[in-house]
């Protein structure tokens, strides 16, 4: 009987030792995902032994590696402060989930300064620097109309750099709320691994120990993706259906419409944003382990970006003076319309490394590629 490539499911489950199978289950640990593939790594080794003929014995098949990619579409859990399912993947590779389950301050309070770029926070905030770098301000009573801006940049002063410019600047007029949200920031230490099963249509297959690398990209007009590719040890391949009972997030990715793409605070109408992780992977070699590997292990990290907004006079935004200095700019982009399920990402410290003129549809355009700088500040993923 054929097997059918669409009736697939991937659970993913945190190892509590790593490369040992964490069991994921249907229940909880499933997560949707486009285009999975599955690819092996064997160490084939080849021989030249003499037989007495011109052949030879044949290779001998040595340890071998799993490779797993698939897409993600990027969306909430659909309730404000709980992780989205695949949030697990991005801790894997290399990022750091933090949780603010309640708003801070409980209710909104006045600022105590302010400039067109940034809000001085009052008593209620916290004292510890970047503690709410890359979330979500929500602002009242000035601007009058109210606005959510994100947070570049934050000092034990209690200092709050904005990704935005308003027209009007800040002030004690100003009342401000960090609303419940989930951040993910690149990190450096406690990096989990994780333990797939991959169902295709009567067939499973196992894969521990791994971590990856991913790309997420967002197109204007369209939802946001993050491409991920893993890196782990086969377990094994077995005969199984496909698991009933899988749960996934109920909500749909929101569309990136009607929010902000900004460069340097400049609105910017561009048709693309994204973002390379840039991890650097290993498997140590082991002959004391099964595949004469250990588990995946992100050695360095190098995250680059790239945007294509329209060209603008050098009145309005002026990157080639910024790459020549070696200035750094913020780039950030902000969408959706319901609790739980809003996107941001910010970029505080864009380094230009080139900028490429071209054409999109008989309109100029100014392609920014980009390194994300700063000790695991990257880039900012934040839902609310």
């Amino acid at each position: 009987m054929a097997l059918r490539s669409r009736n697939a499911a991937l659970l993913a489950k945190i190892e509590t030792t790593e490369g040992a199978d964490a069991s994921p289950v249907a229940g909880t640990d499933a997560v949707l995902v486009e285009n999975p593939q599955i690819s092996f790594n064997p160490n084939t080794v080849q021989t030249n032994e003499v037989t007495g003929s011109l052949d030879g014995r044949g290779p001998i098949t040595g340890g071998m590696t799993v490779q797993l990619t698939f897409d993600v579409l990027l969306k909430g859990s659909g309730v404000a402060g709980t992780a989205p399912e695949w949030g697990k993947l991005l801790k894997a590779c290399g990022w750091a989930e933090t949780v603010t389950s309640t708003a801070v301050p409980v209710a909104a309070e006045a600022a105590t300064a302010g400039t067109t770029t940034s809000l001085t926070l009052g008593a209620g905030a916290s004292g510890t620097a970047q503690a709410y770098r890359g979330m979500p301000l929500l602002l009242t009573g000035n601007p009058a109309a109210g606005a959510t801006s994100f947070v570049a940049d934050y000092t034990a002063g209690k200092v709050a750099t904005l990704a935005d410019q308003f027209g009007t600047a800040l002030s004690t007029g100003t009342s401000y709320q960090v609303p419940v949200n989930v951040l993910y920031k690149p990190a450096s230490v406690s990096i989990p691994s994780l333990t797939f099963h991959f169902f295709q249509d009567g067939v499973k297959y196992i894969v521990a120990g791994c971590r990856g690398n991913a790309t997420l990209r967002l197109t204007s007009g369209n939802v946001g993706r993050i491409s991920f590719t893993f890196t782990g040890m086969f377990v094994s391949k077995t005969d199984a259906a496909v698991p009933a009972g899988l749960v996934y997030d109920a909500t749909r990715p929101p569309v990136w419409k009607g929010g902000k793409a900004l460069v340097n605070r400049v609105v910017s109408a561009m048709a693309s944003l994204s973002v390379e992780f840039g991890n650097q992977m290993t498997n140590p070699d082991n002959p004391n382990a099964a595949e004469a590997f250990d588990s995946s292990i992100i050695t360095a990290r190098n995250m680059t970006g790239s945007c294509d907004p329209l060209e603008t006079l050098i009145a309005t935004r002026d990157s080639m003076a910024a790459l020549r200095a070696g200035t750094q700019q913020i780039i950030h982009a902000s969408y959706g319309q319901v609790a739980g399920n809003r996107v941001g990402l910010t970029v505080p410290a864009a380094f230009y490394t080139n900028l490429q003129p071209g054409d999109r549809n008989g309109l100029l355009t100014n392609t920014h590629q980009f390194a994300c700088t700063g000790q695991d500040a990257g880039a900012f993923i934040c839902l609310h």
